[in-house]
C-alpha cells in the first residue's frame, strides 16, 4: 500500500471512529449506559489505527534510511512535511483514546490501546578516509593579489525598475522547488481533510437534533390527539346524561298515567258493585 492510500485510510478510520465516540458522549451525558456492540467497534477501529500508524512509522523510516529496495528518496523537505502529518495523525488518535476514557469502562479498555513510542535510530557513524599530509615545500605557492574594490556602482544596461521585476519573477520561479509543490499540495490535502471530518461531525450533530425535533412533534401531535379524545368521551357522558334524564322523566309520566288508570279502574269496580246490589 502507497503512502498517500495508507493516509487517507487512517483519516477515514479516524473520522468515523469519532462519530462513534461523539455518539458515545452523548449517551453517557444521558446518563445511559452505552450497547456493547458500539463499544468493540470502537475497540476493533481503535487497534487498527494503532496498527496502520506503527506500519506507517516503519515504512517512512525504512524509506527515509533508502533501504527500501527499489524505492526513491524523498527530499528533506517532503520527508519533513510527512513526518509531520504521522504526527497529527498521532496526535488524533491520542485525542480518541481521551475521548474514549471519559468513563470507567472506557478508561479500562483503552489502557492496552495506547501508541508504542519508537525511538529514532541512532546514526551509523560514517569513517573518512585520513588524507595524507603533503610537505608543503612540495607544493607550489602562488601570490595572487585580491581585486580592487569598486568605487562606482555596478554597470545597468536598463533601468533599475525593470531589472528589479526580472529579479522578482527569477526569484518567485526559482524558489518554488518540486519538494515546496509537494509540499502545498499535502497542506491543501490536509486542510481538506479537516474539513471534511468538521462537515461530517455536523452532519451528525444536525440529524440528531432533527431527531429529537421529529420525536417532539410526534409527542405533540400525540397529546393532541389524547385532548381531542377526552373531550369527545366528555361529549358523550353529556349525551348519556341527557338520555337517562329523559328515560327518567318518561317513567315518571307512565307512572303517573298508570296512576291515573289504576284509580279510574277502581273507581269503575266500586260502582259496578253499588250497581249489583
Amino acid at each position: 500500500m502507497s503512502t498517500s492510500s495508507s493516509f487517507a485510510s487512517i483519516s477515514q478510520r479516524i473520522t468515523t471512529t469519532s462519530t462513534l465516540l461523539l455518539e458515545r458522549s452523548r449517551i453517557l451525558s444521558l446518563s445511559l449506559a452505552p450497547s456493547a456492540s458500539s463499544q468493540t467497534q470502537i475497540v476493533r477501529n481503535l487497534t487498527a489505527i494503532r496498527s496502520d500508524l506503527s506500519k506507517l512509522e516503519d515504512q517512512l523510516a525504512l524509506e527515509s534510511s533508502g533501504l527500501v529496495v527499489g524505492g526513491r528518496k524523498r527530499g528533506k523537505a517532503a520527508e519533513d512535511d510527512l513526518a509531520r502529518q504521522v504526527g497529527e495523525l498521532q496526535g488524533q488518535y491520542d485525542r480518541l483514546l481521551d475521548m474514549f476514557g471519559e468513563d470507567g469502562v472506557g478508561r479500562e479498555k483503552a489502557k492496552g490501546l495506547s501508541r508504542d513510542v519508537k525511538r529514532s535510530p541512532s546514526p551509523i557513524p560514517v569513517t573518512t578516509p585520513k588524507i595524507e599530509q603533503v610537505e608543503t615545500a612540495r607544493l607550489p605557492q602562488f601570490n595572487v593579489e585580491p581585486p580592487s574594490p569598486a568605487v562606482d556602482g555596478p554597470f545597468r544596461d536598463i533601468p533599475e525598475d525593470d531589472d528589479d521585476d526580472d529579479d522578482g519573477r527569477a526569484e518567485g520561479d526559482g524558489a518554488r522547488t518540486p519538494q515546496d509543490m509537494l509540499s502545498e499540495q499535502q497542506l491543501l490535502m490536509d486542510g481538506t481533510s479537516a474539513l471534511d471530518t468538521q462537515m461530517v461531525l455536523i452532519l451528525n450533530l444536525l440529524a440528531l437534533r432533527t431527531d429529537q425535533d421529529e420525536r417532539l412533534n410526534l409527542l405533540s401531535h400525540s397529546i393532541g390527539r389524547q385532548n381531542h379524545l377526552s373531550i369527545q368521551i366528555g361529549s358523550e357522558l353529556d349525551l348519556h346524561n341527557e338520555m337517562l334524564e329523559d328515560t327518567d322523566q318518561a317513567m315518571d309520566r307512565t307512572t303517573a298515567r298508570l296512576s291515573k288508570a289504576r284509580k279510574r279502574l277502581d273507581k269503575v269496580a266500586s260502582d259496578a258493585k253499588q250497581y249489583a246490589q
